[in-house]
Parts: C-alpha cells; structure tokens; sequence
C-alpha cells in the first residue's frame, strides 16, 4: 500500500504508465485479501475438498484472475510505450487516458478468461504457453523501443524540448523495464511452472510443495518489486525518503554537495542534463540555445 502511494505521488512518468503500474499493486492487494479468506475458511472448515465450499471456489477466481493480469501488465508497459515513441512532441503534454482505458480492458479481458479457462479445463500449458509468449514479445519491444530512443537521441539535433524530453523519459522507462526483467525474471518463470505442475499427475506431496514454492515466489516478488524500481526512479526514492523522514522526530538539515565538479555551471548551480549527467558547457550553450528558440 505503502509504495501504491509512493506511485501515485512521484509522478516518475506519464499518468498513464502510472496508471498501470497502479493495476499491478492493487490487484496484488485484492490477491492477499483472496488468499488470507481461503486460510481463514480451511482453518474454519474441516474440508475433504476445499472445492466443495463455494466461497473458496469464487475466491480462487478472483486470486487466478488477479495473477493473470499482474503476468499480462508487463507488455502492456511497453505498449503504452509504443504510443509514446509514436507521438514525441506532444504525448507529455496531453493525458490521452483512452490509451490506459483501453489497456485495462485487455488486462481484463486476459485475466478474465485465463482465470476461467484454468478452473475449467484439466490442461494449464496452453495458458502457461500464452502467458510467456506474450511477456516475450513485450520484452522484445522494449529492447527495440530502447534502441529506437536511443537513436532518436543521438540523431535529435534540433528537437524541441517537448520532444527531448519524451525521449529521454522513453529511455529511462525501458531502461527500467530492462532491470525488472534481469532481476526479476526467474520468478516470473518459476510462478508460470508451478501453474502447469498440475498437468503431471503429482503426488499430494509433490503438489503441495508446489503450492508452497508459488507462495513463497509470490511474496518475494511482491516484496523485492517496488525496490527495484526505487533503483530506477529517483523521483520514487526521494519521496520514499521524505516518507521516512516524516516519521522521525529531529529535523535533519540536509547540506548541499560542496565538492568540486566538473562541468557546466551558471551562476553557481551545476547543471545536469534529463539522465542526471553533468552537462558539459557546449552541452549547456546548446540547451539554452533551444530554450531560447522554443520561447520565441
């Protein structure tokens, strides 16, 4: 909940990528609610066949369809990254909520029928082989994204500062997308085979240590998520440290860097350019330059 707000509150990117990266911490949120009920009801209960009760059953509908969906947001990242790459100058500036509304209708729409096509049918590989296709294909496109921006970067000369802007927020975006991937992957895959051991005929033995490895993979993903992003937004860790700093009681004075750097500086203030970088002083005459032109 805590990082849902940290979300909402840095505006790291634009609303709409916010958006979606607010699907992913409330549907984990309604998939702890559905897994502390059906605790509650097996503890209540002295079921032969949790099954039987119908309150469970509606309850793993609802946690299939909230992890369906968390495995689906990925490639709806980079789609909502597609339509920024496409519209350079002015997608900062304008909300363009149909995109996100049209997302989240896939996002239902993919977890809704994956939720009932596993409970339905006895053979999970075809929603497993659905689900890793299609997180492929979005980490494809973020590779191709990235390399694109990369290249408009490179190339922009005399963009707008619209337009250099979008750019970079495109690069940093994949750049993070990249990291989840690499750091956060193997879960992703161990959370997919622990959907398809069903298809095995395992012992109850085995099945249950099945369940526990999905738990277990469930909860640290959870957990080790929003601070993996935090390595990335540094909107995101500067607000996660006021949050923290709003908890103690003495009033720190934060003192401003007073070693040397080398690079640009007006009037006594370094300056970075949109990746966080020291701006060489060409750099800084050529930023100015555009600043000025895009005034008059």
């Amino acid at each position: 909940m805590v990082f849902y707000w940290i979300n909402i509150k840095s505006k790291q990117f634009h609303t709409n990528w916010t958006n979606i990266m607010s699907i992913l911490y409330i549907q984990h949120i309604v998939a702890d609610i559905g897994w502390i009920g059906q605790r509650i009801l097996l503890v209540k209960n002295n079921f032969i066949d949790p099954f039987d009760c119908q309150i469970f059953i509606y309850l793993s509908y609802i946690r299939a369809f909230c992890l369906f969906l968390g495995l689906s947001i990925l490639p709806c990242l980079i789609i909502e990254r597609f339509y920024a790459t496409l519209r350079l100058s002015d997608y900062e500036s304008q909300p363009r909520v149909h995109i996100f509304y049209n997302l989240l209708f896939l996002l239902i729409v993919i977890g809704s029928f994956a939720s009932y096509s596993y409970h339905k049918y006895e053979s999970s590989l075809e929603i497993f082989l659905f689900v890793m296709t299609f997180c492929s294909l979005g980490i494809l496109g973020n590779i191709i994204l990235l390399n694109i921006n990369i290249k408009y970067f490179n190339e922009m000369g005399e963009a707008s500062l619209k337009a250099r802007y979008q750019i970079a927020e495109n690069i940093n975006v994949c750049r993070l997308v990249n990291g989840i991937v690499f750091s956060m992957g193997g879960f992703n895959g161990l959370i997919c085979m622990t959907i398809i051991m069903n298809n095995f005929g395992l012992s109850t033995r085995t099945a249950s240590l099945s369940v526990f490895a999905f738990d277990i993979s469930a909860l640290i993903y959870s957990t080790v998520f929003p601070y993996v992003c935090m390595h990335y937004c540094k909107k995101w860790r500067s607000t996660f440290m006021r949050l923290m700093g709003s908890f103690s009681r003495k009033n720190r004075s934060i003192q401003p860097l007073t070693a040397p750097v080398s690079g640009a500086i007006k009037n006594g203030i370094v300056l970075k350019n949109t990746f966080g970088q020291v701006m060489t002083n060409f750099s800084s005459d050529m930023y100015f330059q555009q600043l000025q032109q895009s005034w008059n």
